[in-house]
């Protein structure tokens, strides 16, 4: 966990961090939420219940990988005195389990009297396709 003071966290700082999507972290999710869409847990739905049956499988829940934001925050950017103040976020490409995720942000500007980082986030699968972004405003509680 990085503890990056407001005043030590330069324009541009860079971070990124990997995560591999499992059947485990999908069941925690769905426990913690309560979504039982069959989109999210029932592989035959996913490929024949939708019209065209476009997808191999269940898709894992978006909220699950947006879930990885709060990490990029809480754990790298600035990581202890980290406080998500808001997130506008786009789900861009479907996410399955097993795919590994790549998430990475930059420090895109810094706002002196509340001590806000402005951050530019996405989150890249294993072929490279981004599967969402976000602008992250993070309050920096030192």
């Amino acid at each position: 966990m990085n503890t990056y003071t407001f005043d030590e966290i330069p324009d541009g700082l860079k971070c990124r961090f990997a995560r591999k999507v499992t059947a485990e972290m999908e069941d925690a999710f769905r426990g913690i939420s309560g979504d039982e869409n069959p989109l999210h847990r029932d592989d035959l739905f996913a490929r024949e219940g939708i019209p065209g049956g476009r997808f191999p499988g269940h898709v894992t829940f978006g909220m699950l990988t947006a879930s990885l934001y709060s990490t990029l925050c809480g754990m790298y950017i600035p990581g202890k005195y980290s406080l998500i103040h808001s997130m506008e976020l786009k789900f861009l490409q479907p996410v399955f389990t097993g795919d590994t995720l790549t998430v990475e942000g930059t420090v895109t500007d810094k706002q002196e009297g509340l001590k806000l980082l402005l951050v530019k986030a996405r989150i890249v699968n294993q072929n490279g396709k981004c599967v969402s972004k976000a602008d992250i405003k993070v309050m920096v509680l030192r």
